[in-house]
């Protein structure tokens, strides 16, 4: 252990920011790709989301 807890402070809060599924689809499609779609895995711990740009 390396007795400074702020690497994992950061890695907690940064994972409470990231937004949802369905709104972080939504600023994919606002970049400009389209078929935006996600598959959740490990009942949603995980997801991996993918669209086109042509």
């Amino acid at each position: 252990m390396t007795g400074d807890g702020e690497p994992y402070r950061y890695l907690i809060e940064s994972i409470r920011k990231f937004p949802n599924q369905q709104n972080f689809a939504a600023m994919i499609t606002d970049a400009g790709f389209s078929r935006v779609t996600w598959r959740n895995y490990t009942g949603g711990i995980a997801a991996l989301h993918s669209g086109w740009k042509i």
